[in-house]
């Protein structure tokens, strides 16, 4: 199975910067790169060029130009699919707390629901309908 996960810039060994995303130098569109662990292939998004991690040049922000076998450790299939393991769980943090919002928001509409109908058969207001509610679990929760 081949999967493709953004290419992290390593850490400079001249300014120690380093980044979670590396774009292509010579791309008319600065395409990010994207980088197969098992394969160890690198290919620009934007072009499609492709080439074997090892024949990768790093051009740092601060001018310095390095190559793979400066920061090799970086670039080992270990390091790349643990940035991937990290990556897929922000997302699936990113989706928990989507499904949590998503619950509190329906909850809240459920609650305003039922409130306007008990509201609407009593002959009062919402906020007086909510209230009963509340002093009701209130009293049931002690």
């Amino acid at each position: 199975m081949s999967e493709w996960i953004a290419f992290p810039f390593p850490k400079c060994p001249s300014c120690g910067k380093q980044w979670g995303k590396s774009y292509h130098k010579d791309c008319l569109f600065n395409g990010q790169l994207l980088v197969e662990p098992y394969q160890r292939q690198v290919k620009c998004e934007s072009c499609s060029a492709q080439w074997y991690i090892l024949d990768s040049k790093f051009h740092c922000s601060c001018g310095y130009q390095f190559y793979p076998s400066e920061v090799e450790d970086a670039l080992s299939t270990t390091q790349l699919l643990r940035q991937r393991l990290l990556q897929k769980l922000n997302e699936m943090d990113s989706y928990e707390k989507s499904i949590i919002s998503k619950s509190n928001s329906s909850f809240q509409q459920w609650i305003h629901d039922i409130s306007y109908e008990i509201a609407r058969a009593l002959g009062t207001t919402i906020s007086k309908a909510q209230e009963v509610i509340k002093n009701f679990f209130d009293k049931w929760s002690l």
